[in-house]
């Protein structure tokens, strides 16, 4: 009997270790996502596919832009076929370079800031605290 309460003991022991380490992980995760900013991102233009990508992610990923509802276009020079998409990041505090792809298209958004290197040019997102 007491070869099993030293067996169990032993097991209670290593899962006690097991959890104080994976708090330590988790408390430092949460202390690295503590400085994201909510960013919201718009693209008013024509379009059946709309998604973002930049330095933020390396421009390996598309985002995603969903249509708002006609209700919120408020550009009577716009096009009838127009719409603002929209979508939400959450991103650290700095400066960005962003693209629009538009139905396959890359393309920068007029509307807003941007810089250019050599023969591309990219839009320019700044993400304060």
């Amino acid at each position: 009997m007491s070869d099993l309460q030293t067996k169990a003991e032993a097991e209670i022991s290593k899962a006690q270790k097991l959890i104080s380490e994976k708090d330590a992980e988790l408390q430092a995760a949460e202390g690295s996502l503590s400085g994201l900013e909510e960013v919201q991102i718009q693209y008013f233009g024509e379009g059946e596919i709309v998604e973002v990508s930049g330095s933020f992610n390396g421009w390996h990923q598309r985002i995603k832009m969903y249509p708002q509802p006609s209700s919120s276009i408020t550009d009577p020079k716009a096009s009838r076929n127009s719409r603002l998409w929209s979508t939400v990041l959450w991103l650290y505090p700095g400066t960005y370079e962003i693209k629009f792809i538009v139905d396959g298209h890359w393309r920068i958004d007029p509307q807003r800031e941007s810089v250019t290197k050599g023969t591309i040019c990219n839009n320019i997102l700044r993400v304060d605290k």
